[in-house]
């Protein structure tokens, strides 16, 4: 299941695999066979991570670490000696500890290596078990035992964003905008990311009990759905009346580059497009070499980024032979556009091939290495930073969007009306189903909504949804307004109800 989440596994970028460097000043040559593993860990992190660690932080990272997992889970308390500072004297107090406290080697070399890591203040350098390192893999390659949706963390709750055509989820009757409560009585709300997998995860064909609210019905519903074994899509597209394209390209993996291709295919078949968004909300990355096959597509050379190393030392990468497009580009981003989502949208801006619309993101641009250790374990490094052809910053920064829009809808409306759509038809059922321009896009929250007060029903709307539209940017004060049929400035808004829909269509003034 931890696929259909891979926010944890959104966060890198990937490069050549780098050979492990010898450092005989620092490590013995010929530790312990027992002690291989931390030694290691500790030369990789010590030659290669981006912040250039000092030995002494290494080494009592390790030791402090140790002493308090002992503590936690043994009960034992294992005094640290401050003025321990090389790798040797760490080497010593393991052998000690062990041979006085019973401790395996096991948990000994997963807490000095997390403690090594914890030192550097970087949540993406990351010390993966050999089970971890697996699930890792398996959830950038889209494969994944679970029950076929994907959420995202809002207000502490595990909010359903989609769920995948012919899933488990799908056939128990789950819905985009559902809320996730508990996973067999286990409550979800508030937890993180990782304790939600957690609960999630499971062998293929074991029963979950699933606890869900649906806010349009107003109540809770538990069903029991069987986990198995998916396939998730990378990338899915469509083509809105007015031959804009659309495609969501969920994470990058090694996939997405070919998805893409054929998606766009796809949608351009019938006839050429005039526009395309491409949807990057809450895409945490992956591989480079996806992003880069994606910008290849829709460009034909070009720089993609700078990388630039610990020493200093910079590298360009760049697009060679790609197949340029001729009509422009909006991308949609928000907080959850991370590392190569934010690299690919960076280059196709600074390329004059895409605007940016949404909110600011995440603000990962550092790139990251897995390197094998003994047993099947691994870590993975950040070595390099990244930035944008125009050289932008992206760490801790993110990218500031062209055109700001805070609401979801509202941003693929003002991506389409910047792409020069003049007609747009917004169709919202009973059921939940949404349709913008006849594409259906997920929907968290009603766009409609039936109002009653003295001067009888009345249709009410986001009012941000409808700021985007008439320009409005007072109605903004308010979650929901009233709309009705009539001439706005932007254009005119003719807005009906039927028996089990809302329809709203804007004509933008010529």
């Amino acid at each position: 299941m931890r696929k259909l989440f891979n926010r944890l596994a959104a966060a890198l970028l990937f490069s050549v695999l780098l050979a492990a460097p010898g450092h005989a000043q620092t490590v013995p040559s010929q530790p312990p066979q027992s002690l291989l593993e931390i030694a290691d860990a500790y030369r990789y992190l010590l030659e290669n991570h981006i912040s250039r660690p000092e030995t002494v932080q290494l080494v009592q990272g390790a030791l402090t670490n140790i002493s308090e997992q002992a503590k936690e889970k043994k009960g034992l308390d294992l005094s640290v000696d401050t003025r321990d500072d090389t790798f040797e004297e760490l080497q010593q107090q393991l052998e000690e500890w062990r041979k006085q406290h019973s401790l395996t080697w096991k948990q000994l070399h997963q807490w000095a290596i997390t403690g090594m890591v914890d030192t550097l203040g970087d949540p993406h350098t990351m010390f993966f078990t050999a089970d971890e390192l697996r699930q890792f893999r398996d959830d950038l390659e889209n494969e994944t035992v679970g029950f076929g949706f994907r959420f995202q963390v809002e207000d502490q709750y595990l909010l359903i964003k989609q769920v995948i055509p012919d899933s488990p989820a799908e056939a128990a009757g789950i819905e985009a905008g559902d809320y996730l409560l508990a996973v067999d009585g286990a409550k979800t709300a508030g937890s993180n990311l990782e304790e939600a997998i957690n609960h999630l995860r499971g062998e293929e064909g074991s029963l979950a009990v699933l606890t869900v609210y649906r806010p349009k019905e107003k109540r809770s519903l538990e069903l029991t759905v069987a986990r198995a074994y998916l396939i998730m899509p990378e990338v899915w597209g469509a083509r809105f009346a007015g031959d804009i394209g659309y495609i969501n390209i969920a994470t990058f993996g090694s996939d997405a580059g070919y998805q893409f291709r054929d998606e766009l295919a796809r949608i351009s078949a019938a006839a050429s497009l005039k526009g395309l968004i491409i949807d990057l909300r809450d895409n945490g990355g992956g591989f480079l070499s996806s992003a880069r096959d994606v910008a290849s597509l829709l460009m034909e050379e070009g720089l993609l980024m700078h990388t630039v190393n610990r020493n200093g030392v910079e590298i360009e990468t760049w697009v060679r032979n790609g197949r340029p497009i001729s009509y422009p580009v909006r991308i949609l981003v928000n907080q959850g556009t991370a590392s190569a989502s934010e690299l690919l949208a960076g280059a196709l801006r600074d390329h004059q091939i895409a605007k940016l619309v949404g909110t600011v993101t995440f603000g990962k641009g550092s790139a990251q290495q897995i390197i094998p250790l003994n047993d099947g374990d691994a870590l993975k490094i950040t070595l390099e930073e990244y930035y944008t052809p125009n050289r932008t910053v992206i760490n801790h920064v993110g990218l500031q969007p062209d055109i700001t829009v805070e609401d979801d809808v509202a941003q693929v409306l003002k991506g389409m009306l910047s792409l020069g759509v003049k007609r747009l038809e917004l169709l919202e059922t009973e059921g939940g189903q949404f349709t913008v321009n006849d594409v259906s896009l997920p929907l968290y929250r009603p766009v409609f909504k039936s109002s009653v007060d003295s001067s009888g029903e009345r249709i009410v709307m986001r009012s941000a949804v409808l700021a985007s539209l008439t320009g409005d940017t007072s109605l903004a004060e308010a979650d929901y307004v009233p709309v009705q049929s009539r001439l706005y400035p932007t254009g005119t808004i003719e807005v009906t109800r039927e028996e089990k829909q809302i329809k709203l269509i804007f004509v933008a003034k010529e």
